[in-house]
């Protein structure tokens, strides 16, 4: 397993599996490229979709096992994940919003800094669709510094199976 492997199933798996409400989630992914509006984004070799959204007016984002790209307000961004320090989010206090197809669909803005400054902002699908973007970023800042020491969540799984069958009746 590459390395970029294990971050996509580690990632992919602590969003889906922190996160809720996905059933609702209109224009944000988990593990894939928003196939509706399409992105225009091409992933290099080795690199997986972690987090992606494509938004009403064009904006767009893609978290990838690499890097965060971005398209907002008719600017484009590119920034090393591994170099994001800080994420000012906005306001993340839930608007109350109709549920159905038929709803608009809300957005904040998120600012990405490194220790030069400012390295991408985008805007994001708000409500449940929130948790994505905050538990994609989560994982940068807290899992992945110890991605050496993580198992992949396939690894958890044989590691509980083989001690739940080693436990003695």
């Amino acid at each position: 397993m590459t390395r970029a492997q294990k971050i996509y199933e580690i990632a992919t798996e602590f969003i889906r599996s922190s996160s809720f409400g996905h059933s609702y989630w209109r224009a944000t992914s988990i593990g894939e490229l928003r196939a509706s509006p399409p992105i225009p984004f091409v992933l290099a070799g080795d690199e997986y979709p972690i987090v992606s959204a494509s938004l009403p007016g064009g904006d767009w984002y893609v978290w990838t096992t690499r890097r965060l790209v971005s398209s907002c307000e008719g600017i484009q961004y590119e920034a090393d994940a591994e170099t994001i320090i800080r994420a000012d989010l906005g306001n993340l206090r839930w608007q109350p919003q109709d549920l159905s197809e038929s709803a608009p669909i809300y957005k904040r803005k998120a600012t990405f800094y490194s220790e030069h400054g400012v390295v991408a902002c985008l805007q994001y699908e708000t409500g449940f669709a929130g948790l994505a973007l905050t538990y994609c970023y989560k994982y940068w800042r807290i899992k992945h510094p110890i991605l050496d020491k993580l198992m992949t969540p396939k690894a958890i799984a044989r590691y509980r199976e083989n001690k739940r069958l080693a436990v003695p009746l």
